[in-house]
């Protein structure tokens, strides 16, 4: 077996930071936000279960400046990040990456379907930062 040398950098990485904790979504939630200093990438962490028979539920990663004007992230998946009810029925976790668009980033989630008591989705969404 051939040696392989590897020249590896310095990655810095963020703690985790929870912008929506096990909260029941009937219509929207949108996280508080975090500021992403001087990082390049994120990984969003997505843990969704639902209850009942809601339709489906929308993430979308929104981008500012100056933390008042919000702007969606649309590239790739991100412009319609959607999970229907038969996916997450039995709970799913996924995760994904991208660049950072911004100086704060939230994530807002939007349900389609939902009843309170009846039909929602469970959510807790992570978001870790890179260089």
């Amino acid at each position: 077996m051939a040696n392989i040398n590897h020249t590896l950098g310095i990655i810095h990485r963020s703690a985790s930071n929870t912008l929506i904790n096990a909260q029941d979504i009937v219509t929207t939630y949108t996280s508080d936000s975090v500021y992403t200093r001087d990082f390049r990438n994120f990984v969003l962490y997505l843990n969704i279960d639902s209850t009942g028979a809601p339709t489906d539920i929308v993430f979308t990663v929104q981008f500012s400046d100056d933390n008042t004007t919000w702007y969606n992230l649309t590239d790739w998946w991100y412009g319609d990040l959607r999970y229907e009810d038969v996916a997450t029925a039995s709970g799913i976790k996924e995760s994904m990456g991208y660049y950072i668009q911004g100086r704060y980033v939230r994530l807002l989630a939007t349900v389609t379907g939902g009843t309170a008591q009846t039909n929602y989705f469970t959510v807790t969404a992570k978001m870790e930062f890179y260089n």
